[in-house]
């Protein structure tokens, strides 16, 4: 909704807010699952699930063949590059080519993204993102890109086991009433898609009743939404020693790394596995955890590569490439977060599984040797008493981990969380423990467990 439309619905009272939320629904649900266009895709995703290694090398061969020379003949920008670099589509005949394209990095799109776009197409839609910089960007994508990314999800929930259209409680930035407003309900139905939009700013040990009364009642078939917010949601059935009367037949988290402490809890209290996965803004990339916990990367949206870092042993740059937004290609994207490589059948800098998805570039931490040291969430294993935890890193020899206990009595053990951060940094970087009430979310509402704006001393 845009801001206009959203000053109606904060004036409005909660069943027309409802009406509205449903009716907004109405019109993505439209736009995101309809026609044949979307049905032809959705099968073909079905489809390209059980590929041979040649069936996935050939079809992304020919498609990348096929976008560089839509890119050679309509893009500005690549006519542009491919004339100083000499870059011709038969150049490119197998996705072991693709190196022979130049890294596009972000600055670049957001400094020149007309040139990116093709003249006199107009795009099925606009996705307007800020990134990580807060930098604008608006990205122009066409039918096929957007429906194939909404069939993409489908078909990952499809595949642990949630139909579509069954129910969903969604916990995630959605603002379904002002912060200040601390009067239920705070969820919103979206009867489109069958969906329970919680939120995920108002929950506290006060208003937990509601919202464990309300799931109760909802009953969904799946939780979805930020890690953050649903384990914090984990955390009040567990600090109140009560269980959900639902079990969710899969619990999908998104748009944030899903750290190893907040699985344990939300899989400990739902009693149902979480499977994780990461899509971008760009929509060049889907990865999806298979029931072994394995990210698989679906081969029809884009190639992904993944590029090893100096000083970092095992998480390598994310690269991708669209292989269907003519609109606004992108070819070998630096998306800016980092991932490590999965036993595959394939040598070389393109992936088609993931081990682990690690995030932000920035959400490391580095020693005073220099390393970079990722997944640093390890340090609190087997430790209780945590709700949350996050690790700010302002110069380069010390490191402050915040810590939010589960109650105030709640004992930690100080020197078993040294011992396990020393394991993994070394006894070079210093650290301390400082406990607060809360750990402050993003404006998107998003949690970030490492906050690095490092100097030297």
């Amino acid at each position: 909704m845009k801001s206009f439309a959203e000053a109606i619905y904060y004036r409005s009272p909660t069943l027309l807010q409802n009406l509205l939320v449903s009716a907004y629904g109405y019109k993505l649900y439209h736009k995101r699952y309809s026609g044949s266009l979307y049905r032809d895709i959705m099968e073909k995703v079905r489809v390209s699930r059980s590929w041979s290694s040649e069936e996935t090398e050939a079809y992304q061969s020919e498609r990348l063949h096929e976008m560089v020379k839509h890119c050679r003949l309509n893009i500005p920008y690549y006519q542009q590059q491919f004339a100083e670099h000499g870059i011709h589509e038969n150049d490119i005949t197998a996705t072991e080519h693709i190196k022979r394209l130049p890294i596009l990095q972000k600055q670049t799109l957001k400094e020149h993204s007309r040139l990116f776009r093709q003249p006199g197409t107009k795009p099925f839609m606009l996705q307007h993102t800020s990134g990580s910089t807060g930098t604008p960007l608006a990205l122009m994508v066409n039918e096929e890109t957007y429906k194939l990314a909404m069939a993409l999800l489908v078909e990952h929930e499809e595949s642990h086991g949630v139909p579509f259209g069954a129910k969903r409680a969604t916990f995630a930035g959605r603002m379904v009433q002002p912060a200040t407003n601390m009067t239920p309900p705070f969820a919103r139905m979206n009867r489109a898609e069958n969906q329970k939009l919680f939120s995920s700013y108002h929950l506290n040990s006060q208003t937990f009743s509601w919202y464990r009364a309300e799931l109760d009642r909802f009953k969904p078939t799946e939780l979805i939404g930020y890690p953050s917010a649903i384990c914090d949601l984990a955390t009040h059935y567990k600090n109140t020693g009560v269980s959900p009367a639902f079990r969710p037949t899969a619990i999908i988290t998104n748009s944030e790394t899903l750290l190893e402490w907040q699985r344990a809890i939300i899989e400990g209290v739902f009693d149902c596995k979480v499977s994780d996965y990461y899509g971008t803004a760009e929509y060049v990339l889907f990865a999806g955890q298979d029931k072994s916990g394995v990210y698989r990367l679906n081969p029809l949206i884009g190639i992904t590569e993944l590029l090893s870092q100096p000083d970092v042993s095992e998480a390598g740059k994310l690269i991708a490439t669209t292989l269907t937004n003519t609109t606004m290609p992108l070819l070998r994207y630096d998306l800016g977060d980092t991932a490590e490589r999965q036993s595959d059948f394939k040598s070389g800098s393109t992936v088609h599984q993931l081990k682990a998805i690690y995030g932000r570039v920035d959400d490391y931490i580095e020693t005073p040797d220099g390393r970079k040291i990722g997944r640093i969430d390890h340090i609190f294993k087997g430790i209780e008493g945590i709700k949350e935890a996050q690790i700010l890193q302002h110069n380069i020899n010390q490191c402050i981990i915040r810590v939010v206990k589960t109650s105030d009595s709640s004992y930690i053990n100080e020197s078993k969380l040294e011992d396990s951060f020393h394991y993994r940094t070394g006894n070079k970087l210093r650290m301390s423990i400082e406990y607060i009430k809360e750990i402050p979310k993003g404006s998107n509402g998003k949690f970030k467990s490492v906050i690095k704006n490092t100097k030297q001393e």
